[in-house]
């Protein structure tokens, strides 16, 4: 079954293998990805543009940090759906996101069903 009927989704990491990972994820079940950033400055420039119905975004980048990249989203665009991801399970960093307004976490490496769980619940599908 199709999870995402077409849903946009923009992912931010600044790892390659990562972003390919999730692209490939989302694009197999059913999301379109419409585009992919390497960090938090690129990651505002993109979802401005973008708009996109779901956002990964990861909490330690280059330029600006993930946390700082929510809260100017969420500032503007209140009902964003944004997943944060981190190979750091820092309890209180994910905390502070989910208080900022991020709807769930992922930790890396990704465990597919994990994300699909994650996403579900963001997009309120489950």
């Amino acid at each position: 079954m199709s999870l995402g009927t077409g849903q946009s989704v923009l992912i931010v990491d600044d790892s390659p293998v990562m972003r390919q990972m999730l692209n490939n994820l989302f694009s197999s079940h059913g999301f379109n990805v419409v585009g992919q950033a390497a960090d938090g400055e690129e990651a505002l420039t993109l979802f401005e543009k973008l708009r996109p119905e779901l956002t990964t975004l990861d909490i330690v980048m280059p330029k600006m940090r993930g946390v700082e990249v929510l809260e100017i989203i969420l500032s503007k665009y209140p009902e964003s759906n944004i997943i944060m991801a981190s190979s750091v399970s820092d309890a209180r960093t994910v905390m502070r996101c989910l208080k900022i307004g991020a709807k769930q976490y992922i930790v890396k490496p990704y465990d597919e069903e994990k994300v699909l769980s994650a996403v579900r619940k963001a997009l309120s599908l489950s």
